[in-house]
């Protein structure tokens, strides 16, 4: 399950001219800036309605949306709140650059990408503060070690975070990228290597599509990408408009109420996974209700975050940025104050 890619920098410039707007919000201000720290500290009086493009089809991974969804949360803090996803799992960045959707999921690598090819994209918190994507292998496979995985076929999503993972861990085995023989197969991933189709996926997670691989019986290898060459990261992370959040007042508003409503429904998540279970109700489709109890028994602990709710470190993005340009995976510097922020997230 999973993920995205970027159009070409041509198509960007001409998109990113075109359109940001239709994001539920309308006041403007020039004086405040993208910390978010002039945004209006008072809750909005009125409901706005407003959309969140989710990464991937709704999954364990999402429990702290979901139940924020569920608890009335979003409402409280005068938002309508339609949890969307996506027709094109390339496409979240692309659609919140361009004021399509107000917010998205997505993930620090490809928030990164989406800086270096100049898309006005910021992550405003992390809703998954751990890496969880995982190269996935069925026993039959052979592959036990990423030093198998030269020559052997392997399903990637086409987004280009899994192209950096698999050129750091290529680095790290000491092969040349091309002893991977790569094979998109977009949302396909789980029936790709369920059916032989490739030897191993890269995109999926092991607290998701492992779980789903061993309950098919294919005893499978799974390599977290951190366990073969790739620095710890935020998995998911919630992006916004960042022309938005140095210009519109009410874009700020609606982040920061967004974030105080999430915040309070990942404690909720954390606290009593089965009610958040409960809360995704009939928008898990296709899991099996097992299978579901052990994603969420691997997901719930993860969501919470040692630092606080959403909180990422400007220091470790930074590092990641660099070493994505130093390894040739972005082709221009990325400041990460310019592709991250804290400055939305709830005090406390």
């Amino acid at each position: 399950m999973k993920r995205r890619t970027l159009a070409p920098l041509l198509a960007l410039v001409v998109v990113s001219l075109v359109a940001l707007t239709a994001c539920g919000s309308s006041s403007k201000s020039s004086s405040s800036n993208a910390s978010g720290s002039s945004a209006p500290a008072s809750a909005p009086k009125q409901t706005q309605s407003m959309t969140l493009m989710l990464d991937w089809v709704p999954n364990p991974d999402h429990l702290a949306l979901y139940q924020t969804q569920a608890s009335g949360d979003f409402k409280a803090q005068g938002l309508n709140v339609k949890l969307q996803p996506p027709s094109n799992v390339a496409d979240v960045a692309k659609l919140v650059a361009t004021g399509k959707v107000p917010l998205g999921i997505s993930y620090e690598p490809d928030t990164i990408i989406a800086g270096a090819a100049g898309l006005p994209v910021t992550a405003v918190a992390a809703l998954v503060p751990v890496a969880l994507n995982s190269v996935i292998a069925p026993e039959k496979s052979g592959i036990k070690t990423a030093a198998d995985l030269p020559g052997k076929s392997i399903g990637t999503p086409g987004i280009p975070s899994d192209d950096v993972y698999l050129k750091a861990i290529a680095k790290n085995q000491g092969f040349p990228e091309s002893a991977f023989k790569k094979v998109n197969v977009g949302a396909s991933l789980l029936a790709s290597v369920v059916s032989g189709k490739v030897a191993s996926i890269i995109g999926g997670y092991r607290n998701i599509e492992a779980i789903q691989v061993k309950d098919r019986g294919l005893n499978p290898t799974v390599i977290p990408v951190t366990e073969a060459g790739v620095p710890q990261y935020d998995e998911l992370v919630v992006i916004a408009n960042s022309d938005k959040l140095k210009s519109d007042t009410a874009y700020q508003q609606m982040v920061k109420s967004f974030l105080a409503a999430l915040s309070k429904g990942n404690a909720a998540a954390v606290a009593d996974p089965k009610a958040a279970t409960d809360a995704m109700g009939s928008v898990v489709k296709g899991y099996p209700k097992d299978q579901v109890a052990q994603m969420v028994a691997a997901t719930a602990p993860l969501l919470k975050n040692p630092d606080g709710f959403g909180h990422m470190d400007q220091a470790s993005w930074q590092q990641f940025a660099d070493r994505m340009k130093a390894n040739g995976m972005i082709n221009k510097a990325v400041n990460a104050n310019a592709v991250m922020t804290n400055g939305y997230l709830p005090a406390g």
